[in-house]
C-alpha cells in the first residue's frame, strides 16, 4: 500500500482551511465570504460578477456583486458582503450590454480575446479584461444565477477548468439555497412557536385558576400536554346546595386544533344556564350545540361527575370517556362503570345517561385522560389499565400522592419526559360528612 503525500500540496491545504471554515458558518454570507478569498487563490481572476435573472422579466438581469480580488471581503468582514436578498430591491435591473449577450445563450460559455471598452451597462469596467468564464447555476431546471469570472490574460481559461468550475458554482449555489430555505424554515418555525405559546397561555388561563373549597372533598390535579398546546380539560362546579361537579374530557388529536375545539367545548358549557344540571342534561345540551358547529371529524371525551360532600353520592354520565377509578381506603381498586354514550360532537341526540355510586369515607375517585393509559415505551408495549392501578395502590390514597404515583409509574415505564399525547389527571377523595 502507497499513501500519496497531500501535505505539500498548497491547494489541498487551502481547500481544507476554506471547508473547515465553511463548515462553522451558519448565516449564507458568512459561507460566501469564507469560500471567495479560498477559491480565488486557487482559481486567481481579475474581476468577478454575479448575476440573476430570478423572477425577472425575459433580457433583463441584476448584477448582485461584483468584485477584484482586492476588493472581495474576508470571512470577518462577512456583514460587509453585498446582500442581494436584503437589498434586492434596491438593486438596479439591466437590459443588454455584454452580460445580456452572454445570459441570452443560457450555456456554459469560456470567452477568449475579450475586447469590451464601454459597455452601456458596466462602462469601462471590462476594458482592460482580456477573457470570461461563464457559469450558469441552476435552480429548479433553470439558469437563474451566473457567476462570470474575468482575466486580463486573453486566452485565460481552459475548458479544464471550465467543466471544474461550474461543478463548483452549481454546488456552491446549492449549499447556498439549502442555508436560506433552512434560515426560512427556522424563520417559520419561531413564528410558530410563537403562536403556539400564545394558544397555550391563553387555553392554561380556561383552566380553573384555583381548586374549589369543599370542607369533605380534598383535590389533586395534573395537566400535562404533548405539544405547546393540548386538548386536554378539566373543570369545576360549585352548586349552591353544596353539590361539587367534576368534568374532565379530552378532544381528538392534540396541539393548537385541539386546544381551539378545547376552548370552543368549554365556552358552550359555561352558556348552561338551566336549574337541571345533572351531568346527563349537560352533556346532551353541550353535545346538541357542538354538533351545530360542524367540527368536520374532531369529537370530544367526557366524564361529568356530581358529588355530594356530605353523603358521597356519586352521580354520573360518560361520553366515550375512559371510566374513572376509584382506590378504596383500603388499597383495592375498582373500575366506576357506566352505560356510556359516543363522544361528543358526532351526531344528535347522544340521549347521555347519569349512573349512581356512593363512595366510603377515604375513598379516592382517579379522573384521567387516555394520555396516562395509552403511554407506551421504547419496546411498544402501553402503560395500560393495570400499571395504572398499581401506582394509584402504591400511594396513600390522597390525590396528591396519586398524582405522584403515577407521574412516577410513567417515568419508570417510558423513561421519559417526553409525552406522545396530553395527560390530564383530576383525583378527589371523599372525607366523610
Amino acid at each position: 500500500m502507497r499513501r500519496l503525500e497531500t501535505s505539500d500540496n498548497p491547494n489541498i491545504a487551502v481547500l481544507v482551511d476554506m471547508l473547515r471554515e465553511i463548515s462553522s458558518k451558519t448565516e449564507p454570507l458568512e459561507i460566501m465570504a469564507a469560500f471567495g478569498p479560498g477559491y480565488a487563490s486557487i482559481r486567481p481572476y481579475d474581476l468577478l460578477m454575479s448575476v440573476s435573472v430570478r423572477g425577472m422579466e425575459p433580457g433583463t438581469y441584476k448584477i448582485t456583486r461584483s468584485f477584484t480580488p482586492d476588493s472581495v471581503p474576508r470571512s470577518h468582514e462577512a456583514e460587509d458582503y453585498p446582500n442581494p436578498w436584503r437589498d434586492w430591491d434596491t438593486i438596479p435591473v439591466q437590459r443588454g450590454g455584454f452580460v445580456g449577450e452572454v445570459l441570452e445563450l443560457g450555456l456554459p460559455q469560456i470567452i477568449h480575446g475579450l475586447d469590451v471598452n464601454d459597455d452601456p451597462v458596466v462602462g469601462g469596467l471590462l476594458a482592460d479584461l482580456g477573457s470570461c468564464e461563464v457559469m450558469p447555476a441552476w435552480d429548479g431546471g433553470e439558469p437563474l444565477n451566473w457567476m462570470l469570472r474575468f482575466r486580463k490574460d486573453p486566452n485565460g481559461y481552459t475548458l479544464k477548468e471550465l467543466e471544474e468550475d461550474l461543478l463548483v458554482t452549481n454546488l456552491f449555489g446549492g449549499a447556498t439555497r439549502n442555508m436560506i430555505a433552512l434560515k426560512q424554515v427556522k424563520r417559520l418555525h419561531d413564528q410558530l412557536r410563537d403562536q403556539f405559546e400564545q394558544i397555550a397561555a391563553i387555553q392554561q388561563s380556561l383552566l380553573p385558576k384555583r381548586l374549589p373549597s369543599t370542607g369533605g372533598i380534598e383535590i389533586g390535579t395534573s395537566y400535562l400536554t404533548s405539544d405547546q398546546a393540548g386538548g386536554d380539560y378539566y373543570d369545576f362546579f360549585q352548586f349552591p346546595d353544596g353539590t361539587l361537579g367534576v368534568l374532565i374530557a379530552d378532544v381528538s388529536g392534540h396541539g393548537p386544533a385541539a386546544a381551539t375545539v378545547m376552548a370552543m367545548f368549554r365556552a358552550i358549557l359555561h352558556c348552561y344556564e338551566s336549574n337541571d344540571y345533572s351531568p346527563d342534561s349537560v352533556l346532551n345540551f353541550v353535545n346538541e350545540r357542538i354538533v351545530k358547529t360542524g367540527l368536520d371529524g374532531s369529537f370530544i371525551t367526557a366524564f361529568y361527575v356530581l358529588v355530594d360532600p356530605e353523603t358521597g353520592t356519586l352521580t354520573y354520565s360518560r361520553c366515550g370517556h375512559n371510566p374513572p377509578r376509584v382506590r378504596r381506603g383500603d388499597g383495592s381498586i375498582f373500575s366506576l362503570e357506566s352505560d356510556g354514550t359516543v363522544p361528543l360532537g358526532l351526531f344528535t341526540p347522544l340521549e347521555a345517561r347519569a349512573a349512581a355510586a356512593k363512595l366510603m369515607p377515604g375513598d379516592t375517585v382517579v379522573l384521567y385522560t387516555d394520555g396516562i393509559t395509552e403511554a407506551f415505551n421504547s419496546g411498544r408495549e402501553m402503560f395500560d389499565v393495570g400499571r395504572l392501578d398499581e401506582a394509584i395502590k402504591n400511594s396513600d390514597g390522597s390525590p396528591d400522592s396519586i398524582i405522584e404515583s403515577i407521574h412516577a409509574s410513567l417515568y419508570a415505564f417510558t423513561h421519559s419526559r417526553m409525552r406522545d399525547d396530553d395527560q390530564t389527571i383530576v383525583a378527589f377523595r371523599y372525607k366523610g360528612g
